[in-house]
C-alpha cells in the first residue's frame, strides 16, 4: 500500500510480491530505463483470524546517479518514512539514516513494523483507506538528512513513491513475483 504524485516523467512501475500464510506484498521500483530510486517494501497481513495486523517494511533503496541528493552537500545520509492510516511519522521510518553513499549503492534497510488495526478508529481508517472514493494509497517518502554539524538544516523530502491498496486486496490473489502498478514521483 502506497501513495503518489506525478512529477518524475521517467517514473514506470512499482512490482509487488504476495506471499501465502502471512500474505506479504514486496513493492520494488524499477524503471530499467532511467530509475532514479530503486526500493523494496513488503506489506503482510496476517490471514490468522483476530490478528487485525498489517506489517509494512522497507528492504531496499537504490538511488541512481541522476537523483539530486548525490549533488548536494546538506544531504549526509537517508531514510524511508512511511505514511499508513494516522500512525506517527516516527513509528513508521526506518530506524536509522544511512550515510549518502555513490550512485546505484544499495542501502538495506530491512525494516519491518506490524500495524495493528484492531481497534475501532484504525479499522475505519482502513476502510476508508480501501473505499471508492479513496485513492487508496500509501506512501513510501525517501527522505535526505542534512549533517549532524549543521543543526540549523533540516530533512527534506526527496521522492515518493505507492502502491494502491485498493489494487491489492481487490485482487484477493497471491501475488509471487508480479507487477503491480504503482507511481514515485522525485522532488528535484
Amino acid at each position: 500500500m502506497s501513495y503518489s504524485t506525478d512529477f518524475c516523467p521517467f517514473a514506470k512501475k512499482i512490482s509487488s510480491d504476495d506471499v501465502v500464510n502471512p500474505t506479504n506484498a514486496t513493492t520494488r521500483y524499477v524503471d530499467d530505463s532511467e530509475s532514479d530510486i530503486v526500493y523494496q517494501i513488503s506489506m503482510s497481513k496476517s490471514t490468522k483470524k483476530g490478528d487485525d495486523i498489517v506489517t509494512i517494511g522497507v528492504h531496499e533503496l537504490v538511488l541512481n546517479e541522476k537523483c539530486p541528493v548525490f549533488d548536494d552537500d546538506n544531504c549526509e545520509k537517508v531514510f524511508v518514512s512511511v505514511e499508513f492510516l494516522d500512525y506517527p511519522a516516527e513509528a513508521l521510518e526506518t530506524p536509522y539514516a544511512l550515510v549518502k553513499g555513490e550512485p546505484n549503492t544499495k542501502y538495506s534497510f530491512d525494516f519491518q513494523t506490524e500495524c495493528s488495526v484492531r481497534d475501532q478508529p484504525k479499522k475505519q481508517q482502513l476502510a476508508e483507506l480501501v473505499e471508492p472514493r479513496s485513492s487508496g494509497e500509501i506512501k513510501f517518502v525517501v527522505v535526505a538528512e542534512p549533517p549532524e554539524d549543521q543543526p540549523s538544516l533540516d530533512c527534506v523530502d526527496i521522492g515518493v513513491a505507492t502502491v494502491n491498496a485498493k489494487q491489492l486486496l481487490h485482487n484477493q490473489t497471491d501475488h509471487i513475483n508480479k507487477s503491480i502498478d504503482g507511481k514515485i514521483s522525485l522532488f528535484l
